[in-house]
């Protein structure tokens, strides 16, 4: 299970660091470019074969460009990637976390039998990049970066090419399946179960609830007025507030400012309030997505098909 949280990893005596600095692939040439600062360190803790490195190296070249398709570029100037090989040979990527410190560090646990394409379609690193689009400081409401990370690792591997809208949109309707499924904790609130996850083990609940609470600020935002969405709003609180750590309450006050709207904070309340997974059949339906067993169907002539269309390619509307 992928988290924020740390968990103590045994490293070998013969671990063997290697550091090589990945500069954006969309970064501009030209000299004063915004990006030209931005760059991830990567750093191998284990020892594997110089091809195996190569293959990191573009796996997370990928990955970091579908990122920067959410506004451009990279959330964080400089961070770190951590590479571990598993030990059981179980899964392309069995775990991920994200550490909060300075900088931000991504570990991430690969199958050492994995190939360029098994990295690439799988979605763990695509979660743990996403948990940097806020500068989340992982001491409240876990539902809240989980959602974020479980929302954008469909949108940006969608945009990235991975998948297309359909099989992105039958993604995210599945996980709130799951999500809405888990319910022996519906006597107790979401802040609670997502405080005490560790007990009771309600990931999908968690982090279902958080995804449908992002994408419900993201529709609620392309609906208000144009050129709002959550891409931006995300983009505007990096430039704003990335110089330090923040609360999940305080990031959506902040967000709220950044859109002018109370959208966020409205939300936070309704979600961290709920029993159960929060209603989402009629927001998916009003984007067009209609499940049917066992597919959606994409309908063009709902009311909001163009914002469903916007958030696949990332446009504003």
């Amino acid at each position: 299970m992928v988290t924020q949280y740390a968990i103590n990893y045994r490293v070998f005596s013969f671990t063997l660091l290697f550091i090589v600095f990945i500069s954006p692939c969309s970064a501009k040439s030209n000299a004063g470019s915004p990006h030209d600062s931005q760059s991830i360190d990567v750093q191998f803790h284990s020892i594997m074969s110089s091809e195996k490195k190569q293959i990191i190296r573009q796996w997370i070249s990928h990955s970091s460009d579908a990122l920067k398709l959410v506004y451009g570029e990279l959330p964080i100037n400089h961070f770190i990637t951590k590479i571990k090989l598993s030990r059981r040979n179980s899964g392309v990527v069995p775990w991920g976390e994200v550490s909060r410190n300075t900088p931000p560090e991504v570990t991430l646990v690969i199958n050492p039998t994995s190939t360029l394409n098994e990295l690439k379609a799988d979605w763990t690193i695509y979660h743990e990049f996403s948990h940097l689009l806020i500068p989340y400081d992982a001491g409240d409401a876990r539902w809240f970066s989980e959602g974020l990370a479980s929302y954008y690792q469909n949108i940006i591997q969608a945009r990235a090419g991975m998948f297309n809208e359909k099989k992105m949109w039958q993604k995210l309707y599945e996980g709130f399946e799951r999500g809405r499924k888990e319910t022996n904790y519906s006597h107790q609130k979401l802040s609670y179960v997502s405080d005490n996850i560790d007990q009771n083990h309600n990931y999908m609940r968690v982090y279902w609830s958080g995804a449908l609470y992002w994408l419900k600020a993201d529709i609620t935002l392309r609906r208000l007025k144009s050129g709002y969405s959550l891409d931006r709003a995300l983009y505007q609180l990096r430039k704003c507030c990335f110089d330090r750590y923040l609360t999940a309450e305080e990031i959506t006050k902040q967000l709220d400012k950044l859109t002018n709207s109370i959208v966020f904070t409205s939300l936070f309340t309704e979600f961290s309030e709920s029993y159960t997974l929060p209603e989402y059949m009629k927001e998916l339906r009003s984007l067009g997505v209609t499940p049917f067993t066992p597919e959606v169907v994409l309908k063009n002539d709902a009311e909001n098909s163009h914002v469903r269309h916007a958030i696949f390619q990332g446009k504003l509307e």
